[in-house]
């Protein structure tokens, strides 16, 4: 058995993992823990790598977030102010105005 070493780490949205394990697919054969990831991610994936990845960009510029605080945005499916209220209080240390929280939400939704 041979050991791999990691040679670079970094946070991704689910789509971008989504893209390299369906590329990884094409070449190789995934692994089990591959194959249930793939799978998983099929499901709950609603955006492309480069949606995630516009979106992300925008929360980062226009709001401050960091890039994990707005991978974890992206993943997620928010619906109302109320949700995204209550996940940026455990994201976030600060505080939200409304307008804000419409302006987060209207970027996330694409509304």
């Amino acid at each position: 058995m041979s050991v791999k070493k990691i040679r670079k780490s970094e946070e991704i949205p689910n789509a971008a993992a989504l893209a390299i394990l369906r590329e990884l697919a094409t070449t190789t054969q995934l692994s089990e823990d591959q194959r249930k990831t793939l799978d998983y991610l099929e499901k709950v994936t609603k955006r492309t790598r480069e949606e995630s990845e516009r979106i992300m960009r925008q929360l980062v510029e226009k709001f401050g977030f960091t890039r994990i605080t707005a991978i974890q945005l992206v993943n997620l499916s928010i619906d109302s102010t109320e949700e995204l209220k209550t996940i940026l209080s455990h994201l976030e240390r600060r505080e939200f105005s409304e307008g804000e929280l419409k302006e987060i939400l209207k970027i996330l939704t694409g509304q």
